[in-house]
């Protein structure tokens, strides 16, 4: 009987512990899904300054006026301007 409880507790703590490396990795893929998320959104937003106002943004602070929300402790940007009627080039790392 004790071993059936012994065995059951090991099992139980295997299924934990198998669930849990589960959820580690889960998360670890989520990050870069963030990061390509994030940068869509950035380019939309900037699509959509161009198409309101005729020109790009110079910096990456007015594309907050578009709804973009930032998350500086989370993430990095890195936004080149080129000029007005040419895309920006947009780069979002993990810190």
């Amino acid at each position: 009987m004790k071993s059936g409880r012994i065995f059951f507790i090991l099992v139980i703590g295997f299924v934990f512990m198998y669930l849990m490396y589960g959820m580690m990795q889960f998360g670890d893929g989520s990050e870069g899904r963030n990061v390509e998320s994030i940068a869509r959104i950035i380019d939309k937003a900037l699509v959509q300054c161009y198409a309101l106002e005729g020109s790009y943004p110079t910096d990456i602070a007015h594309v907050a006026d578009y709804g973009v929300i930032f998350d500086d402790d989370k993430y990095i940007y890195h936004y080149e301007y080129s000029g007005g009627n040419l895309k920006p080039t947009v780069m979002v790392l993990l810190k």
